[in-house]
């Protein structure tokens, strides 16, 4: 797999001496300038800071506590956060060439064209922070389609996790859950209930978190991502979603510690290879 920002070296051929330039009584110049490192150098140290970044997809089922393991997963490794909905958002809200596009079939209740998302992720992740840092893409792509398109602007993932919770709890976790219209805070009859009776009356349930909805969300999402899988076979994990959110972590952190391992070797035997040819 060809990773984004990654250099490639090429043996620089010693120049060839030239007799003119020297002579036997020339000496050495006491307290002349330091010699600067070579393009070279810089390109290996350059080099070296791009392996220690990672590029990373996460997707999941609808409850399946992705936004907890995505804020520990930035927290720890410093990637840019990218949601494809809240960039959406962010781009009608800036009234960007881009945002126009999405608002106008938005306001017509159509999908917005995936060549239209597919652009604004790319353009996200090629802005500066995303290419120093490494990124985090979190529930895109969400189809076949979205994936083949990324893949054909060279944005390709080092790893794509996703994670696995089994149907019965889900349905519990979204059936299960209320909004309070006054401070927006999302609580869940059973794992988290309201501190008061107060906010207990006056809690909303959303129309589509019934069992019914849910199922059906369900279905549409696994369809999707078995197709989504079929891109990235070859560098998907699937971890235990059902288990306690800090075990989940524990997975995930192990996932990623070893892809950074992998591409330390990977960027150490360059440098080696480079040394022994210059």
């Amino acid at each position: 797999m060809t990773c984004l920002g990654c250099l490639s070296f090429a043996a620089a051929k010693p120049a060839a001496a030239n007799p003119s330039s020297t002579s036997s009584s020339s000496k050495p110049v006491v307290g002349g300038p330091r010699s600067r490192a070579s393009p070279q150098s810089r390109s290996i140290v350059l080099a070296t800071a791009k392996s220690e970044t990672l590029k990373i997809m996460i997707s999941s089922a609808p409850a399946s506590g992705k936004g907890t393991q995505c804020k520990l997963i930035k927290d720890k490794y410093g990637l840019v956060h990218i949601a494809a909905g809240d960039l959406l958002q962010a781009e009608v809200a800036a009234g960007t060439e881009n945002g126009k596009q999405a608002k106008y079939y938005m306001e017509k209740g159509m999908l917005v064209l995936d060549e239209i998302v597919v652009n604004m992720v790319k353009e996200r992740l090629l802005q500066l922070d995303a290419e120093e840092n490494g990124w985090l893409l979190d529930g895109y792509p969400r189809s076949l389609s979205q994936a083949v398109a990324l893949e054909n602007l060279g944005i390709h993932p080092e790893l794509f996790i996703l994670l696995d919770v089994d149907e019965d709890i889900l349905v519990e976790r979204v059936v299960g859950r209320r909004l309070d219209p006054v401070t927006g805070k999302i609580y869940h009859l059973k794992y988290s209930p309201p501190e008061i009776e107060e906010i207990a009356a006056r809690l909303t349930q959303r129309f589509d978190d019934t069992e019914e909805k849910v199922k059906l969300r369900l279905q549409t999402h696994h369809q999707n991502v078995e197709a989504v899988l079929g891109v990235y076979e070859n560098i998907t994990v699937k971890i235990n979603g059902n288990a306690p959110k800090g075990e989940v972590f524990s997975e995930i952190d192990v996932a990623l510690s070893e892809v950074l391992d992998k591409k330390s070797k990977e960027s150490s035997s360059s440098m080696t290879f480079f040394s022994s040819v210059s």
